[in-house]
């Protein structure tokens, strides 16, 4: 059974790269992150975990002392309380925890305080009442794709030095009821199944594009890092994590092509997925490189 909540939208974050920000867009950014951290000490001295109380209790304040564009001030009570959750949580477990505070640049505005142009990508962001700037956002054909399709409402904006964040959302599609299934073995280069409904059989094959050579290559990559850099294990570790973070994101992003064409298929042919469970048993005879070669 599928609950209607589990398919009430689906959220997408467009991510757009900038240059350089106006000097009055990084002074709001500064002036959000303040209200930010004056919320956390509020929140904290009077135990408020709602927005609601929050707003009734800072508003007036933050509304008089801050000269920003009044929308912005319940946005930065919302991040507030979002930092604040994970530090109560270690508390209520009696773990050490230092009090939070916002430290990067950020601003974090709902979809009612911005304008942005779908089809040019020029958006709109208020600094203040009377005091508006405008910025030119870079559109790929992915970013198009999205913000060409009305059905992708416009959600959040997240604005920080050295990039701009712009949630979309729509309700999820309703799930149909599967008249075959596709039953798939996991091998390393390749996903290969046969669909079998309404009296047919049909071989499916999705691959996995150079998944085992991307890490292969890190595997190795890794090895000599951690031997040139045995003698300095600061070093060594920024560089194998910076290695690890570049191998899951070439990964992922493959995996992610592949798992799009299976969507595909089953949807074009109306099958639910059949996965095997794949266990692993220790010690079965392999020697070490092929035991890494199955663990990946």
């Amino acid at each position: 059974m599928i609950w209607t909540w589990m398919r009430q939208r689906i959220v997408r974050s467009l991510v757009f790269p900038t240059d350089q920000l106006p000097e009055s867009l990084l002074r709001l950014l500064s002036e959000f992150r303040l209200i930010v951290n004056r919320s956390i000490r509020i929140a904290l001295k009077e135990d408020i975990r709602s927005r609601f109380r929050l707003s009734a209790a800072a508003y007036r304040t933050m509304s008089q002392e801050h000269d920003v564009y009044k929308q912005y001030i319940p946005s930065a009570f919302e991040v507030a309380l979002a930092i604040l959750k994970p530090y109560r949580r270690r508390v209520g477990r009696s773990e050490k925890a230092k009090v939070p505070y916002l430290r990067r640049l950020l601003l974090k505005a709902e979809n009612q305080s911005y304008r942005l142009d779908r089809e040019t990508g020029q958006i709109r962001i208020p600094i203040r009442r009377t005091t508006k700037v405008q910025l030119q956002l870079p559109l790929s054909e992915w970013h198009r794709r999205f913000l060409s399709d009305h059905s992708w409402r416009l959600g959040s904006l997240i604005v920080l030095p050295d990039r701009i964040i712009i949630s979309v959302r729509k309700l999820a599609p309703e799930a149909y009821e599967p008249e075959a299934a596709i039953a798939l073995d996991t091998n390393e280069a390749s996903l290969d199944g046969v669909v079998v409904g309404n009296g047919t059989a049909v071989l499916v094959t999705v691959h996995l594009p150079e998944v085992p050579l991307v890490q292969a290559t890190h595997f190795r990559r890794r090895r000599h890092l951690a031997s040139k850099k045995a003698h300095d294990r600061r070093v060594r570790r920024r560089l194998l994590s910076r290695e690890g973070c570049r191998e899951r994101n070439r990964i992922r992003q493959r995996l992610h092509v592949a798992s799009s064409q299976l969507v595909a298929v089953a949807e074009n042919r109306r099958a639910a997925i059949v996965l095997e469970e794949l266990r692993i048993p220790k010690g079965a005879g392999w020697n070490r490189r092929m035991r890494r070669r199955l663990s990946s």
